[in-house]
Parts: C-alpha cells; sequence; structure tokens
C-alpha cells in the first residue's frame, strides 16, 4: 500500500497550459491592436491635410504594421508542446512505482514565477527533473548541448535544485529530460548538469547507490509538500507507507 497525502498535486503541464492561454491572448490583443491603429493611421493619412497629419498617420500605420508582424511571429503553441512533454515525462516516471518513489508535479516555487517540472525523491536521492521539447536537432560538446544553435541553459534549473536543497535539508540533483526526434546518444552534460534523451531517464534515475531510506522517503516527501504548492490541485501525492 501507498500512504497519501492530504496534500493534492498538479496534473502534469498545467502551468504550461496556462502559459498557452495567457501567449493566444496576448497575441490576440496585439494583433488587434495592431490593426486599429494601422487602421486609424491609413484613415488619417486619407483625411489629414499638411505634412503635419501625413506625418503621423504614417507613424501609426508603421506601429500598427509592427505590431500585426511581432503577433504573427509569436508561437503560443511551443506552450502546449511543453505541456505535452511534461505529461509523457509523467508517464515515464510512473515506471518507478508509488511503493519506494514519490514523483510530484509543477510545483510552485516560492517567492518566485518558476515551477518545477518534476520532483522526485526515492532511494537514490531527491531529484529535481525538466522537461524540454525540442524540433531541433540537439548536439553535444564539452559541457554543452545545444538545440539547433540555440545552447540549453541549465542555470533556471541549478537554481531550482539549489531552492528545494536549502528547503528539504538535502543534496539535490538536477537533471533535464529531452523529448526530440531523433536523438538516440547516451546523453550529455550542460554546466555540469546532466542532459538525457527522455526515454533514458527513469533509468538514470534509478542507477546509484541507495542514498534513502523508505522513511526517509516518507519524511522528505511531506516535507516537499508543506514546502512547495501544487499550481493546480488535482489528484493525490503518494508517499511509501511505513510497512
Amino acid at each position: 500500500m501507498s500512504f497519501i497525502l492530504s496534500e493534492v498535486g498538479s496534473h502534469p503541464g498545467a502551468s504550461a497550459e496556462s502559459g498557452y492561454s495567457r501567449a493566444r491572448r496576448s497575441a490576440r490583443r496585439t494583433a488587434l491592436a495592431g490593426l486599429v491603429l494601422a487602421g486609424a493611421g491609413v484613415a488619417l493619412l486619407a483625411s489629414a491635410p499638411g505634412r503635419r497629419g501625413e506625418a503621423a498617420g504614417a507613424v501609426m500605420v508603421a506601429v500598427g504594421l509592427v505590431a500585426l508582424s511581432r503577433s504573427a511571429r509569436s508561437d503560443p503553441q511551443q506552450w502546449l508542446r511543453g505541456a505535452s512533454g511534461e505529461r509523457s515525462t509523467a508517464a515515464l516516471l510512473d515506471a518507478l512505482g508509488p511503493r519506494r518513489w514519490v514523483v510530484r508535479h509543477d510545483l510552485v516555487v516560492p517567492g518566485s514565477r518558476a515551477n518545477i517540472d518534476h520532483l522526485v525523491i526515492g532511494p537514490t536521492g531527491v531529484w529535481v527533473v525538466d522537461t524540454k521539447t525540442t524540433r531541433a536537432v540537439v548536439r553535444t560538446g564539452f559541457r554543452r548541448v545545444y538545440f539547433g544553435d540555440r545552447r540549453l541553459d541549465t542555470g533556471p534549473l541549478r537554481w531550482e535544485a539549489e531552492v528545494v536543497s536549502r528547503r528539504l535539508g538535502v543534496a539535490v540533483r538536477p537533471i533535464v529530460a529531452v523529448h526530440s526526434e531523433g536523438w538516440r546518444e547516451r546523453g550529455g552534460r550542460a554546466d555540469g548538469v546532466r542532459v538525457v534523451p527522455a526515454a533514458r531517464l527513469v533509468r538514470r534515475i534509478r542507477r546509484g547507490r541507495r542514498r534513502l531510506t523508505t522513511s526517509q522517503v516518507r519524511a522528505l516527501a511531506e516535507s516537499s509538500a508543506g514546502s512547495f504548492a501544487s499550481f493546480e490541485k488535482r489528484g493525490p501525492t503518494r508517499v511509501p507507507s511505513r510497512s
């Protein structure tokens, strides 16, 4: 059996889904403002006599077109891709099982707008897992990982792990799980943080010496519930029973 905490957790990707809604609303507002401004500028050009009126109309049209262009370049769907990746990672982490492991998703970092994608507590220790979903080619180098031409920045994840470590009073290991078609390497490191294909995540977490007993896992899980609130309250958080 598994002990059930009274605290309930977010479903994976909840904060990313919320980000998608915000990004879509923002893109729509920007597009509407651009249309209104450009339309007003055209009307001013047609009706206002003199250079001053023409100049003002031209500026309004230009600003409106810039707003429309910015709206067109925005990609709210990236938030949905991120949410989908987090759900996929959560499904992989289900393989750890509830008897010896505790997995929590989408946790708010106190005093910030950051969120922890996945917190894993089990025999091999405490892990903060960050999910990345990319359509770019993934490449590894010395202490670096690239998504296309963009270098993966693990700074935010390292900071999140430090916060969890301070709150729980134990060492915490950050790890990045990458969902990407075609990346079949064993993984790499980015500024000291292990980066692995998502399919290798559970294997990596299970590896290593036993660091925590079942009672320690249970105590840390309860401590995490008091330290890190869920973004959205859905579903129970399971903690290994005392037996």
